[in-house]
């Protein structure tokens, strides 16, 4: 603190209340002193509740973001033997693989076109209803809502907003193995 006393500008010391001697000046640099250990512990508790918050706020936004943008690893689960496969057309099977300590169960069906194996989540893409093959009109038909996608997984009528969900899937050692995200 200043005032102007005369020409010149001079300090105003501040007053204190000491213990058992009444009060007592400050010279300036006590006055500094005191002012930067409270603007330290200002700070040091700002920025200890700043840690904080941020160490709520990290796994919120985890919660918080979408599903579909948290990657995930794909594991290769085996489906079936390879002589098992058709030579030609289309093969439901049943997908048994385990994910955080529980057993999954899903269907797929496998299709082979000149020794071109793809596969496909029998899940239909638009209520998640199980999609069925007819081999007459060799399209995958949505019991729920009449949905259906060509051998492709293209839909190609009803309401299903997106084609069927493929499948990496590989043949290693005899054994065809099907990619799922764990």
């Amino acid at each position: 603190m200043f005032s102007l006393r005369g020409q010149g500008c001079e300090p105003v010391t501040k007053q204190e209340l000491t213990p058992g001697h009444g009060w007592r000046t400050m010279t300036p640099m006590e006055n500094e002193k005191k002012l930067d250990r409270r603007a330290f512990i200002s700070k040091a508790l700002f920025g200890l509740l700043g840690l904080l918050g941020l160490g709520f706020l990290i796994p919120a936004l985890g919660v918080l973001t979408p599903a579909r943008l948290r990657q995930r690893a794909i594991t290769f689960v085996p489906l079936l033997p390879e002589e098992d496969l058709p030579r030609q057309g289309v093969r439901k099977a049943e997908l048994v693989y385990r994910a955080s300590d529980r057993e999954i169960r899903t269907r797929v069906f496998l299709v082979v076109d000149h020794d071109d194996v793809t596969a496909f989540s029998a899940v239909c893409s638009h209520l998640g209803c199980l999609v069925n093959y007819h081999r007459k009109t060799k399209e995958f038909v949505c019991p729920c809502h009449g949905g259906k996608y060509d051998r492709n997984g293209v839909n190609i009528a009803g309401p299903p907003p997106a084609p069927l969900t493929r499948l990496p899937v590989k043949v290693e050692k005899g054994t065809v193995l099907v990619g799922v995200k764990v």
